[in-house]
């Protein structure tokens, strides 16, 4: 007797985790597909897409179980068919492992609980190149990992969802049989009477009470997982698929937000070293992102950036000096914007095709007006840094197609013994600009140094201020100044125009809740006419 109650004791706490563990699904041995290409249960992808179109049914039902069960884990492994290179149909099957696995957070799967990967077209199910084979090798497969490390499912949702119902109804019998042989152990005992195998029924008692009341949280588990869902109607299964396109339209979007802009302006020019008595000016800006963050749901890291403008300065005839006198200048730049948490680096290949009036006397003080034209490039460097409400950066020119002689387009030659031959000279710049908001109105400006080619007065600052405002973002009153627009001559000229522009071009205030890239401004040229 003495020998028989520790034997006992001992099966019985044994026993006890045994009975109070949760069901787990023994692994399963892999079998061959059964999916089709009208196969709703499982689910598969079109060529060269990452959108879900079939099978929510089934992913609905594994969220709804995974979320029940935080403790077990979920693999997703996204596949590719064999076309293709080996580079695009990894990133492919990744992106479809990551779409299902976004659908499964969605419907209340903890991101914990998933690991989601890709295997390209490295591990086909089938090796048939037909349009069924294709099908069913563009497809995820997802398996289910217990509590103790055991696997669950060979990575059909059908399969795992029946293996798992099956595990545990298994699971469920054997704690029944087990509780039936510990009431006929418990009856043996409360035949024997001493006070030490009392104590060891007590025990016994208690053992049982908690083995059923795992048993009955075992059965209330079970009767949810082999409660069948509802089959979807057409319609139901429809929208779910359109406000799957939905999402990763939106998502698409976001990563790839584009802007552009268009705009107008005129005003009169003033000073000194003004080139024309008043200026109009029409311009043009695009921003076109590209490439992906660290995860499929950040925005683009770099862009690429294209300004255009015409600035056109009317011929003043009451000007009275040896001087420039009406202009044209056609800007275009085009550049590359890379962005780094809150800096931006942009650089662009800067040109401009510039068209100039000399209003020249002779000697006998006669006036003649001679044209001469002249294409010059630059290079153009640029650093900003993005904080709340606006943006601060440096920039800097240099140019490499930086002097042009005068093409003289006029009746009257330009060389003559009084009037050596002129060129035009591209003039480096660095300085800084800002961009930030007061209210509603938006206020942006720069200010540089631009370098001269002259003795003694070898630099000269070049100025700028812009203040928009308007009923919308998308359209802009705007006021603008500027000292030293393009032409670097012996005096300042200055200009001031008013305008209107249109587009989706950001706006300061909300830089801060911009992750992707942003535009920056890039400087004007600067150049100088000078005589050999």
């Amino acid at each position: 007797m003495n020998r028989l109650s520790p034997l006992l004791f001992a099966s019985l706490v044994l026993a006890s985790p045994l009975c109070a563990q949760r069901p787990q699904q023994q692994p399963q041995q892999e079998i061959a597909t059964s999916a089709t290409p009208t196969s709703w249960e499982e689910v598969n992808f079109v060529t060269n897409q990452a959108v879900i179109v079939d099978g929510f049914p089934s992913l609905l039902r594994m969220a709804e179980l995974l979320k029940a069960h935080p403790d077990y884990k979920v693999t997703i492994v996204g596949h590719a068919d064999q076309r293709g290179s080996t580079r695009l149909n990894q990133s492919l099957s990744e992106r479809r492992a990551n779409a299902v696995s976004q659908l499964l957070q969605k419907y209340g799967v903890s991101a914990g609980q998933i690991t989601a990967s890709g295997q390209g077209k490295t591990a086909p199910e089938v090796q048939g190149r037909d349009q069924n084979s294709l099908f069913v090798n563009r497809r995820v497969a997802i398996t289910v990992t217990a509590p103790d490390g055991t696997q669950i499912g060979d990575g059909s949702l059908t399969r795992l969802i029946e293996d798992m119902n099956t595990y545990l109804r298994t699971q469920l019998a054997k704690l029944d049989t087990m509780g039936t042989t510990l009431t006929q152990m418990q009856g043996q005992l409360g035949q024997l009477n001493t006070s030490e195998i009392k104590q060891d029924t007590t025990q016994i008692r208690q053992d049982t009470t908690s083995i059923k009341q795992d048993t009955t949280q075992i059965r209330q588990d079970t009767g949810q997982l082999v409660q069948r869902p509802v089959p979807l109607t057409s319609e139901q299964t429809t929208a779910i698929a359109h406000e799957a396109a939905d999402y990763a339209l939106t998502q698409s979007a976001i990563r790839n937000r584009k802007f552009s802009q268009i705009g107008f302006a005129g005003g009169p020019n003033f000073g000194g070293g003004r080139i024309g008595d008043y200026s109009v000016e029409a311009f043009g800006k695009a921003l076109i992102p590209f490439g992906n963050g660290k995860t499929q749901d950040q925005p683009g890291t770099h862009a690429l950036q294209i300004d255009g403008d015409w600035l056109y300065s009317h011929r003043d005839t009451q000007r009275n000096a040896l001087n420039v006198s009406g202009a044209q200048d056609a800007i275009f730049s085009a550049g590359l914007v890379n962005r780094f948490g809150h800096v931006q680096v942009g650089t662009f290949a800067q040109f401009d095709y510039v068209s100039l009036n000399l209003n020249n006397f002779l000697a006998s003080g006669a006036r003649q007006f001679s044209r001469g034209s002249a294409f010059l490039g630059g290079g153009v460097l640029s650093f900003n840094y993005v904080m709340k409400g606006g943006m601060f950066g440096v920039f800097g020119a240099k140019g490499f197609t930086d002097s042009s002689t005068f093409t003289n387009t006029g009746t009257t030659p330009l060389v003559t013994p009084l009037f050596p031959t002129q060129y035009i000279r591209y003039a480096d710049q660095a300085g800084v600009n800002g961009a930030g908001t007061f209210r509603k109105v938006q206020i942006e400006g720069s200010v540089a140094f631009v370098k001269r080619h002259r003795a003694g007065a070898d630099q000269q600052p070049s100025a700028s201020l812009k203040v928009s405002f308007g009923p919308s973002d998308t359209m802009q009153f705007f006021i603008e100044g500027d000292s030293n627009t393009t032409l670097n001559g012996v005096s300042a000229g200055h200009r001031a125009v008013i305008g209107i522009q249109f587009g989706n071009w950001t706006r300061a205030r909300n830089y801060n809740d911009t992750q992707g890239v942003l535009p920056i401004p890039v400087p004007r040229p600067h150049y100088e006419v000078l005589t050999r």
